[in-house]
């Protein structure tokens, strides 16, 4: 990576850590921050001490918390620089303090390799055990000789080369030289090569401290030096990528193999089997082979790709067939034989369930491949409850908390298509208020006593089994004393009554009358099942069936009605939840998970599928009029979706929570933390950056005075520009090869949010108007992205529009956390604050949206793109709307800070609506 504009930043970030250090003394630098349910990898600085070569695996790693170590943080250099390896691992874990977080992965690379064995032997020591992943680290093993001043200038620029994707060769005769060569200011090249010096002198004398934990060695294939087996007593998995040293981190084939490793390596890891396996057939020759009839972890991982397109390639031949259609048809219309089949098939190709681990039935892939399957099928037009209650709900829940026993004789069936599950939560009086529930389990004889009813249950008709919430306790809080069971429906004492309704699912209420359960049928500890409730909660409430639904849903309504006015702006709806819910589905993974984690992909989920249901309802007696009883000239598959949409779409915002509970649930959360919830959603993009560019130009913005406060300012748009070039944050985007720092459009989007977070002009550009060529900060004249068609430029400026959006969000709740009326805040208000808070869970959707978008921005087609933006100006819009209702006459005040975002956001919103724009003239 060149080092221009990469150094500056990198520069900034450490002076703004040791400024810091007087309250903090923690070493650890944000590389990425992230609310959903990715582990936290810690990252170790290689020889030269920049964070920059993780930055493309850190990219990808954008549902993780990815924290780096600050090469000169005050907290590992005084009181003098360390003396070995060991001795700066343990100023690093004194660093993080008693409350710093806890690490699930240690990873290096070359010299941040030993640093972070080192490190992870230390976190061991404490009682934590991290998974450890080293990138082509080693040791010398021998006497190395100290470089001269003149072999260190050498070693140093020769290493920023090959870092940065360059030809090695250059020979530099002076530090200015040298400096020059690399764009560095001369101050900065100074620092890194004393510390490229240091460190390299370290690494020669050092030699692996004996540990016991278990380590993934991925090695260059040109390297292939290290032998961790000689290091630690516990498993070593090698995995062996094509190309050199440098090769690893530069190359993208290389960095989607680590990732994958990093993601993978918990489930594939296991065991103490070592084995070696090449990236490519090219370099399967290199190195030692696997003992005869040992598979190692590395081998499953590379399986784990063939076996991914095998599953995929499995379900495409299955659906493509006459006879799946007319299972679908037939499962549509609720005939038990045809769904039974039809999730028996895809149980034979081992498609329900493959993220299970395989003595459960599953495949032990990723959970991400499972939704992808699960997407695939029930596309199709299949009834998507059945799995969702049986695999994604009740077959989790057993998977993560159900005894060994229970997880042997029911997983491997449910995985297998060969029996469904439901859940039985809700009774006639308790309704959506499971801690009103009156079923009660006692123990008689050894064995558990259910008795209850329970009603509104989907499929108990046709299920095998069912997860029961029972009262076991009278005592204590009202969510105390509930224990879980699975209960087998066919058990004595179990009756299932029909309860007919509008929509083909039909609903079921179900008597238990003395029903005996075996004690290895309880799920979890007995009284604690609310914890664990609310965790299965929280799994239901994802919402990718939802916006499956709403998909199929969408394309009958094409089918028949074709290009008709508002359903473009409902399937850029569908989109953005599509991507919030799978987002939402790395919950799986979690074992803390609650039921506020999911609330908002409940919330807009279930919503946005009901408007498309909506929209059947609008359009109802000019599609054919499409009735179980009457056939029309309208495709088979295409009439039930369109009944599927108009009967089904009134009760999406009731099960696992209605809108009310969720827009309930958001609002504590809110209230305990509104700002860092809106940066979640900003840190999404840019973590540390964001923070940074928020602190630094914050108060450069405010210093300049425009009076009213919400008037345009060229000399404040011209302060922030000058700012974020002095920060070299005008070259994030640049590629590297031109002198930028290649960080790609995701971090610019970040710098623009930022901006409009803080209710300023948009200052950061990356392409000139009208001309769409690489560049800098643009003119005061030429403020906004909204006239430039590039989607580049059009995703700048939505993201600024996002930033306006949330900054007047935050706004207005500071603003009704502080204000009373009627001897109440403003925020206790549901009926006022329920609108604001719908429209957060707005703004969270276009963002996860945007940040999709971005990452893939040479891939977006302009229809896409253009829905999107209908989306957004949509979100915004309501939420101006609501924010400025909360902030009452006070936001309308012109030295108000609401009529600025007010104001800033009419400027912006517009242009999101292009053919509009375009129109208006």
């Amino acid at each position: 990576m060149t080092h221009d504009g990469g150094e500056r930043l990198n520069a900034y970030l450490r002076t703004r850590s040791a400024t810091a250090e007087t309250a903090d003394t923690s070493s650890l630098v944000e590389l990425s921050r992230t609310t959903t349910a990715g582990r936290v990898v810690l990252f170790a600085h290689p020889v030269g001490g920049s964070l920059l070569a993780y930055q493309p695996l850190v990219r990808r790693l954008a549902d993780h918390r990815c924290l780096g170590l600050d090469a000169t943080a005050r907290a590992v250099t005084d009181p003098g620089p360390a003396g070995s390896i060991q001795e700066l691992a343990r100023r690093h874990v004194e660093s993080f303090g008693e409350h710093g977080p806890r690490i699930d992965v240690v990873c290096g690379w070359s010299f941040g390799g030993a640093l972070a064995w080192e490190i992870a032997c230390l976190l061991a020591e404490r009682g934590e055990r991290p998974e450890v992943v080293l990138l082509d680290s080693t040791w010398a093993g021998r006497a190395v000789p100290v470089w001269t001043p003149a072999e260190a200038l050498h070693g140093f620029v020769q290493d920023a080369l090959q870092l940065g994707g360059q030809e090695a060769g250059f020979t530099a005769g002076t530090a200015e030289e040298a400096a020059a060569r690399l764009d560095m200011d001369p101050e900065v090249f100074a620092e890194r090569l004393a510390l490229f010096t240091r460190n390299r002198r370290l690494v020669c004398e050092w030699h692996p401290t004996p540990g016991d934990l278990d380590l993934v060695s991925v090695r260059a294939a040109e390297s292939l030096t290290s032998d961790w087996r000689t290091a630690t007593t516990g498993a070593v998995h090698l995995h062996d990528l094509p190309g050199d040293h440098y090769g690893l981190l530069g190359d993208s084939g290389n960095v989607a193999a680590i990732e994958r490793i990093l993601r993978e390596h918990r489930a594939t890891g296991t065991g103490t089997a070592t084995g070696t396996t090449a990236g490519t057939a090219a370099a399967a020759t290199v190195g030692p082979a696997p003992a005869p009839g040992v598979i190692g972890p590395e081998e499953a991982v590379q399986a784990d790709g063939a076996d991914e397109a095998a599953l995929h390639t499995a379900l495409a031949k299955l659906v493509d067939t006459p006879h799946w259609r007319d299972l679908v048809i037939r499962a549509r219309r609720m005939d038990p034989d045809a769904i039974a089949e039809a999730y028996r098939e895809l149980g034979r190709r081992g498609l329900l369930a493959p993220d299970w681990p395989r003595e459960f039935g599953g495949g032990g892939l990723p959970t991400r491949l499972a939704i992808e399957l699960f997407e695939g099928f029930c596309s199709t037009g299949l009834p998507d409850l059945v799995h969702a209650l049986t695999v994604q709900i009740v077959g989790n829940f057993v998977l993560k908390s159900g005894s060994e026993r229970l997880k042997r004789e029911l997983l491997p069936r449910l995985a297998g298509g060969e029996e469904f599950s439901t859940v039985l939560y809700s009774e006639p009086r308790a309704g959506s208020d499971l801690a009103a529930l009156r079923t009660r389990a006692e123990r008689r004889d050894g064995r558990y006593v259910l008795n209850g009813v329970k009603v509104f249950s989907i499929y108990s008709d046709i299920s095998g089994s069912a997860l029961v919430a029972a009262r076991t306790g009278r005592d204590g809080h009202k969510y105390d004393g509930i224990t879980l069971f699975v209960v087998d429906l066919a058990a004595d004492g179990v009756t299932v009554e029909l309860v007919e309704t509008v929509q083909r699912e039909r609903m079921c209420r179900v008597r238990l009358r003395d029903v005996e359960v075996e004690d290895w049928r309880r799920v979890g500890e007995e009284g604690r099942g609310w914890a664990l409730l609310d965790g299965a909660l929280a799994i239901e409430r994802t919402g990718i069936d939802h916006v499956v639904r709403a998909a199929r849903w969408l394309r009958a309504l094409r089918a028949t009605v074709g290009r008709a006015p508002g359903l473009e702006r409902l399937e850029g709806q569908v989109e953005c939840a599509t991507t919030l819910a799978r987002a939402a589905t790395e919950v799986f993974l979690r074992a803390d998970v609650r039921a506020t984690d999911t609330a908002v992909a409940k919330l807009y989920t279930s919503e946005t599928c009901q408007q498309v249901g909506h929209e059947v309802l609008r359009r109802w007696s000019t599609l054919g009029r499409s009735t179980p009883d009457r056939t029309t000239g309208v495709d088979d598959l295409v009439q039930e979706e369109l009944f599927s949409g108009l009967t089904e779409s009134p009760g999406l915002t009731l099960s696992a929570g209605t809108s009310e509970m969720m827009l309930s649930t958001i609002a504590a959360d809110l209230k305990e933390e509104y700002e860092r919830r809106c940066l979640a959603i900003l840190h999404r993009f840019g973590g540390e950056l964001v923070d940074t560019v928020l602190e630094v130009l914050g108060p450069v913005g405010a210093a300049v005075r425009v009076e009213p406060l919400f008037a345009h300012s060229p000399a404040r748009r011209t302060a922030l520009a000058d700012t974020l070039a002095d920060l070299g944050l005008d070259g994030v985007e640049r590629p590297e090869e031109e002198g930028g720092l290649g960080l790609g459009l995701t971090v610019g989007c970040a710098i623009a949010l930022g901006l409009g977070y803080l209710g300023y002009e948009n200052a950061y550009r990356s392409c000139r108007l009208g001309h769409g060529a690489a560049g800098g900060v643009g003119p005061a004249e030429e403020d906004s992205h909204g006239g430039c068609a590039a989607p580049e430029c059009r995703l700048r400026h939505a993201a600024h529009a996002l930033g306006l959006g949330l900054g007047l969000f935050r706004t207005a709740w500071e603003h009704a956390s502080a204000r009373e009326q009627f001897d109440r805040k403003l925020v206790d208000f549901d009926a006022l604050m329920f609108p604001l808070i719908r429209g957060y869970a707005e703004l969270n959707a276009v963002g996860t949206r945007l940040h999709e978008l971005a990452e893939h921005v040479a891939e977006v087609d302009g229809e896409a793109l253009g829905r999107f933006e209908l989306v957004a100006q949509d979100a915004l819009v309501r939420v101006v709307r609501a924010a400025m209702q909360v902030l009452g006459a006070q936001g309308i005040t012109e030295w108000s800070v609401g009529s600025r975002f007010y104001m800033k956001c009419a400027e912006s919103i517009g242009f999101l609506d292009r053919e509009g724009a375009a129109a208006a003239g």
